[in-house]
Protein backbone atom coordinates (compact mmCIF):
# COMPACT_ATOMS: atom_id res chain seq x y z
CA UNK A 1 0.00 0.00 0.00
CA UNK A 2 1.09 3.62 -0.63
CA UNK A 3 2.85 5.62 2.16
CA UNK A 4 2.44 8.81 2.22
CA UNK A 5 2.64 9.21 6.39
CA UNK A 6 4.16 12.67 7.04
CA UNK A 7 4.13 13.70 3.24
CA UNK A 8 1.61 16.62 3.84
CA UNK A 9 2.06 19.98 6.55
CA UNK A 10 -1.80 18.57 7.41
CA UNK A 11 -2.10 14.84 8.50
CA UNK A 12 -3.66 11.99 6.32
CA UNK A 13 -6.41 10.51 7.87
CA UNK A 14 -7.84 6.70 6.95
CA UNK A 15 -11.16 5.19 8.61
CA UNK A 16 -11.22 2.08 11.07
CA UNK A 17 -13.03 -0.14 8.21
CA UNK A 18 -10.81 -1.02 5.65
CA UNK A 19 -9.99 -4.53 6.30
CA UNK A 20 -12.92 -6.85 7.71
CA UNK A 21 -11.90 -6.92 11.50
CA UNK A 22 -12.13 -5.12 14.77
CA UNK A 23 -10.85 -1.33 14.86
CA UNK A 24 -7.65 -2.94 16.87
CA UNK A 25 -6.95 -4.75 14.05
CA UNK A 26 -7.47 -2.21 11.89
CA UNK A 27 -5.38 0.35 13.49
CA UNK A 28 -2.38 -1.88 13.58
CA UNK A 29 -2.80 -2.64 9.51
CA UNK A 30 -3.06 1.26 8.95
CA UNK A 31 -0.20 2.23 11.79
CA UNK A 32 2.64 3.16 9.57
CA UNK A 33 0.69 4.26 6.48
CA UNK A 34 -1.15 7.33 7.56
CA UNK A 35 -0.93 9.78 10.07
CA UNK A 36 -4.38 9.61 11.87
CA UNK A 37 -7.31 6.79 12.18
CA UNK A 38 -10.66 7.98 12.11
CA UNK A 39 -12.65 5.37 15.24
CA UNK A 40 -15.80 4.56 13.77
CA UNK A 41 -19.10 4.33 15.50
CA UNK A 42 -21.85 4.12 13.75
CA UNK A 43 -23.62 2.65 16.39
CA UNK A 44 -23.78 4.65 19.76
CA UNK A 45 -22.74 1.46 22.58
CA UNK A 46 -26.17 2.08 24.39
CA UNK A 47 -28.52 1.04 21.35
CA UNK A 48 -26.32 -1.83 19.80
CA UNK A 49 -26.58 -5.28 20.90
CA UNK A 50 -23.28 -6.09 20.33
CA UNK A 51 -21.10 -3.09 21.41
CA UNK A 52 -17.72 -2.57 19.76
CA UNK A 53 -15.18 -3.46 22.95
CA UNK A 54 -12.05 -1.75 22.34
CA UNK A 55 -8.52 -1.48 24.17
CA UNK A 56 -7.65 1.91 24.88
CA UNK A 57 -4.60 1.18 26.39
CA UNK A 58 -3.50 -1.00 23.18
CA UNK A 59 -4.44 2.01 20.85
CA UNK A 60 -2.34 4.91 22.68
CA UNK A 61 0.72 2.21 22.92
CA UNK A 62 0.24 2.00 18.98
CA UNK A 63 -0.28 5.98 18.69
CA UNK A 64 2.63 6.49 20.46
CA UNK A 65 4.80 3.92 18.51
CA UNK A 66 3.84 5.40 15.52
CA UNK A 67 3.17 8.97 15.82
CA UNK A 68 -0.21 8.52 15.68
CA UNK A 69 -3.42 10.65 15.85
CA UNK A 70 -7.23 9.46 16.33
CA UNK A 71 -10.48 10.81 15.23
CA UNK A 72 -13.84 9.65 16.22
CA UNK A 73 -16.76 9.15 14.49
CA UNK A 74 -19.54 9.60 16.73
CA UNK A 75 -22.72 7.69 16.38
CA UNK A 76 -25.15 7.97 14.00
CA UNK A 77 -28.40 6.12 15.38
CA UNK A 78 -28.88 9.33 17.95
CA UNK A 79 -31.94 11.79 17.31
CA UNK A 80 -30.58 15.34 18.10
CA UNK A 81 -33.34 16.42 15.95
CA UNK A 82 -36.49 14.39 17.28
CA UNK A 83 -39.49 16.17 18.96
CA UNK A 84 -39.50 13.93 21.88
CA UNK A 85 -37.27 16.23 24.37
CA UNK A 86 -36.17 12.61 26.33
CA UNK A 87 -34.28 11.51 22.89
CA UNK A 88 -32.77 15.13 22.64
CA UNK A 89 -31.05 14.48 25.72
CA UNK A 90 -30.30 10.39 25.02
CA UNK A 91 -28.47 11.77 22.23
CA UNK A 92 -26.79 14.19 24.40
CA UNK A 93 -25.68 11.64 26.77
CA UNK A 94 -24.28 8.94 24.53
CA UNK A 95 -21.91 11.38 23.45
CA UNK A 96 -20.86 12.32 26.41
CA UNK A 97 -20.84 9.22 27.55
CA UNK A 98 -18.69 7.52 24.39
CA UNK A 99 -16.10 11.04 24.59
CA UNK A 100 -15.23 10.02 28.66
CA UNK A 101 -14.69 6.43 27.38
CA UNK A 102 -12.10 7.71 24.56
CA UNK A 103 -10.37 10.85 26.17
CA UNK A 104 -7.03 9.23 27.22
CA UNK A 105 -6.66 8.50 23.51
CA UNK A 106 -6.80 12.37 23.24
CA UNK A 107 -8.97 12.45 19.93
CA UNK A 108 -8.06 15.67 17.44
CA UNK A 109 -11.68 15.72 16.85
CA UNK A 110 -15.21 13.85 16.81
CA UNK A 111 -16.91 14.39 14.41
CA UNK A 112 -21.11 14.50 14.79
CA UNK A 113 -24.01 14.16 12.16
CA UNK A 114 -27.08 16.16 13.03
CA UNK A 115 -29.59 13.81 10.59
CA UNK A 116 -32.94 14.58 9.20
CA UNK A 117 -36.15 14.07 11.39
CA UNK A 118 -38.53 11.81 9.46
CA UNK A 119 -41.51 13.88 8.41
CA UNK A 120 -40.75 16.90 10.70
CA UNK A 121 -40.76 20.12 8.84
CA UNK A 122 -37.59 22.06 8.91
CA UNK A 123 -37.98 24.73 10.71
CA UNK A 124 -39.12 22.51 13.70
CA UNK A 125 -35.79 20.10 13.20
CA UNK A 126 -33.69 23.30 13.27
CA UNK A 127 -35.82 24.15 16.93
CA UNK A 128 -34.78 21.13 17.98
CA UNK A 129 -31.28 21.01 16.74
CA UNK A 130 -31.03 24.49 18.58
CA UNK A 131 -31.85 23.10 22.02
CA UNK A 132 -29.55 19.88 21.14
CA UNK A 133 -26.78 22.21 20.70
CA UNK A 134 -27.40 24.01 23.58
CA UNK A 135 -27.73 20.58 25.67
CA UNK A 136 -24.46 19.76 24.65
CA UNK A 137 -22.63 22.61 25.05
CA UNK A 138 -23.85 23.03 28.80
CA UNK A 139 -22.33 19.23 29.48
CA UNK A 140 -18.95 19.60 27.38
CA UNK A 141 -18.32 23.47 28.33
CA UNK A 142 -15.10 24.22 26.50
CA UNK A 143 -14.62 20.36 25.35
CA UNK A 144 -17.13 20.85 22.42
CA UNK A 145 -14.70 22.66 20.56
CA UNK A 146 -13.48 18.90 19.57
CA UNK A 147 -16.92 18.47 18.56
CA UNK A 148 -17.35 18.96 14.95
CA UNK A 149 -20.51 18.97 12.53
CA UNK A 150 -20.46 17.12 9.54
CA UNK A 151 -22.40 18.50 6.42
CA UNK A 152 -24.40 15.27 5.10
CA UNK A 153 -28.23 15.56 3.08
CA UNK A 154 -29.49 18.33 5.90
CA UNK A 155 -29.55 22.17 5.01
CA UNK A 156 -26.12 22.87 5.79
CA UNK A 157 -26.36 26.56 5.43
CA UNK A 158 -29.18 27.07 8.10
CA UNK A 159 -27.08 25.06 10.66
CA UNK A 160 -23.80 26.51 10.38
CA UNK A 161 -24.92 29.87 12.19
CA UNK A 162 -25.93 27.12 14.90
CA UNK A 163 -23.03 25.24 14.99
CA UNK A 164 -20.72 29.02 15.79
CA UNK A 165 -23.11 30.40 18.35
CA UNK A 166 -23.05 26.97 20.39
CA UNK A 167 -19.53 26.81 19.86
CA UNK A 168 -18.77 23.88 18.09
CA UNK A 169 -16.50 23.19 15.19
CA UNK A 170 -16.95 22.03 11.37
CA UNK A 171 -16.33 18.96 9.25
CA UNK A 172 -16.09 19.51 6.03
CA UNK A 173 -16.72 16.47 4.37
CA UNK A 174 -16.21 17.48 0.76
CA UNK A 175 -17.69 14.60 -0.64
CA UNK A 176 -20.93 14.61 0.85
CA UNK A 177 -20.96 18.78 -0.01
CA UNK A 178 -20.79 17.28 -3.75
CA UNK A 179 -22.85 14.09 -3.67
CA UNK A 180 -26.10 16.19 -1.77
CA UNK A 181 -25.47 19.13 -4.77
CA UNK A 182 -23.67 21.94 -2.45
CA UNK A 183 -21.28 24.18 -4.32
CA UNK A 184 -18.07 23.69 -4.29
CA UNK A 185 -16.61 27.24 -3.61
CA UNK A 186 -19.28 27.13 -0.12
CA UNK A 187 -17.49 23.82 1.09
CA UNK A 188 -14.25 25.29 0.26
CA UNK A 189 -15.08 28.35 1.88
CA UNK A 190 -15.66 26.25 5.08
CA UNK A 191 -11.71 24.81 4.99
CA UNK A 192 -10.10 27.52 6.87
CA UNK A 193 -12.80 27.18 9.82
CA UNK A 194 -12.79 23.14 9.76
CA UNK A 195 -11.34 21.39 12.70
CA UNK A 196 -11.14 17.92 10.02
CA UNK A 197 -11.84 17.38 6.44
CA UNK A 198 -13.60 14.07 4.90
CA UNK A 199 -12.63 13.28 1.27
CA UNK A 200 -14.00 10.86 -0.79
CA UNK A 201 -15.19 9.49 -4.36
CA UNK A 202 -18.72 9.82 -6.26
CA UNK A 203 -18.97 6.95 -8.58
CA UNK A 204 -22.09 5.20 -10.13
CA UNK A 205 -24.46 7.76 -7.84
CA UNK A 206 -22.82 6.62 -4.72
CA UNK A 207 -20.39 8.67 -2.75
CA UNK A 208 -17.78 6.81 -0.09
CA UNK A 209 -16.02 5.69 -3.34
CA UNK A 210 -12.33 5.60 -4.03
CA UNK A 211 -10.78 8.69 -5.51
CA UNK A 212 -10.13 8.23 -9.35
CA UNK A 213 -9.50 10.13 -12.51
CA UNK A 214 -13.54 12.26 -11.82
CA UNK A 215 -12.28 13.70 -8.98
CA UNK A 216 -8.92 15.14 -10.31
CA UNK A 217 -10.18 18.82 -11.29
CA UNK A 218 -11.43 18.84 -7.15
CA UNK A 219 -8.36 17.21 -5.94
CA UNK A 220 -5.82 19.27 -7.07
CA UNK A 221 -8.26 22.51 -6.08
CA UNK A 222 -8.51 21.10 -2.64
CA UNK A 223 -4.79 20.91 -2.46
CA UNK A 224 -4.30 24.76 -3.39
CA UNK A 225 -6.97 25.79 -0.56
CA UNK A 226 -5.30 23.46 1.64
CA UNK A 227 -2.22 24.60 1.10
CA UNK A 228 -3.53 28.15 0.95
CA UNK A 229 -5.25 28.22 4.31
CA UNK A 230 -2.14 27.05 6.21
CA UNK A 231 -4.13 23.88 6.80
CA UNK A 232 -2.80 21.71 10.02
CA UNK A 233 -5.53 19.54 10.97
CA UNK A 234 -6.88 15.66 9.37
CA UNK A 235 -7.87 14.87 5.85
CA UNK A 236 -9.35 11.51 6.39
CA UNK A 237 -10.24 9.44 3.10
CA UNK A 238 -13.47 8.12 4.18
CA UNK A 239 -13.41 4.67 2.06
CA UNK A 240 -14.16 1.45 3.86
CA UNK A 241 -12.16 -1.47 1.54
CA UNK A 242 -8.25 -1.52 1.26
CA UNK A 243 -8.40 -1.52 -2.31
CA UNK A 244 -10.18 1.99 -2.60
CA UNK A 245 -7.53 3.16 0.24
CA UNK A 246 -4.67 2.10 -1.56
CA UNK A 247 -6.26 3.83 -4.96
CA UNK A 248 -7.37 7.00 -3.06
CA UNK A 249 -3.71 6.91 -1.22
CA UNK A 250 -2.24 6.71 -5.09
CA UNK A 251 -4.22 9.13 -6.66
CA UNK A 252 -4.08 11.94 -3.49
CA UNK A 253 0.11 11.57 -3.64
CA UNK A 254 -0.24 12.04 -7.64
CA UNK A 255 -2.31 14.83 -7.44
CA UNK A 256 -0.97 16.73 -4.25
CA UNK A 257 2.56 16.18 -4.41
CA UNK A 258 2.28 17.32 -8.47
CA UNK A 259 0.94 20.67 -7.05
CA UNK A 260 3.99 20.78 -4.36
CA UNK A 261 6.51 20.75 -7.08
CA UNK A 262 4.66 23.57 -8.80
CA UNK A 263 5.11 25.72 -5.98
CA UNK A 264 8.99 25.05 -6.23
Amino acid sequence: MVKIKGSFPWRIGATSFVIPAGIEENVRYLAGRVDDIQLLFFESPGHCRLPQQIDVNLLQGLAQEHDLSYTVHLPSDIQPGSSEEGLRQAAVDEIVRLMAGLAPLQPLCYDLHLALQPGLARDPWLGNIDDFLGRLKKDLGRERALVAIENINYPFNEVRPLVREHGFALCADIGHGLFYGEEPDRLFADIPRAAHIHYHGIRDGRDHQALGPEQQACSNRLGQVLHAAGFTGVVTLEVYRSAELQASLKHIEESWLHYQQQKR
